[in-house]
């Protein structure tokens, strides 16, 4: 199954997003978090998804997502 062409990281980091989930695309269920700061800004996600080795399954191809902040309920003020 081919790779659809994702955002580039300098994409990515001008939304704020510094770091990435990357999700084992053999559905094994591991995945990590990483920082994105190591890749240039014209380097797209889905130029590096291919690389990625799984360190459960030992099968190579992931899937990457940009890591948003989670929403911060209940912090503000009345």
């Amino acid at each position: 199954m081919p790779y659809p062409q994702k955002i580039t990281f300098g994409e990515m980091r001008a939304m704020g997003v510094r770091g990435v989930l990357v999700y084992c695309r053999h559905r094994c269920g591991h995945h990590t978090e990483i920082s994105a700061d190591g890749w240039a800004d014209h380097v797209r996600l889905s130029d590096i998804e291919p690389r990625f080795l799984c360190q459960r399954c030992c099968k190579r191809g992931a899937e990457i997502r940009p890591n948003h902040n989670p929403a911060k309920m209940g912090t503000g003020s009345r």
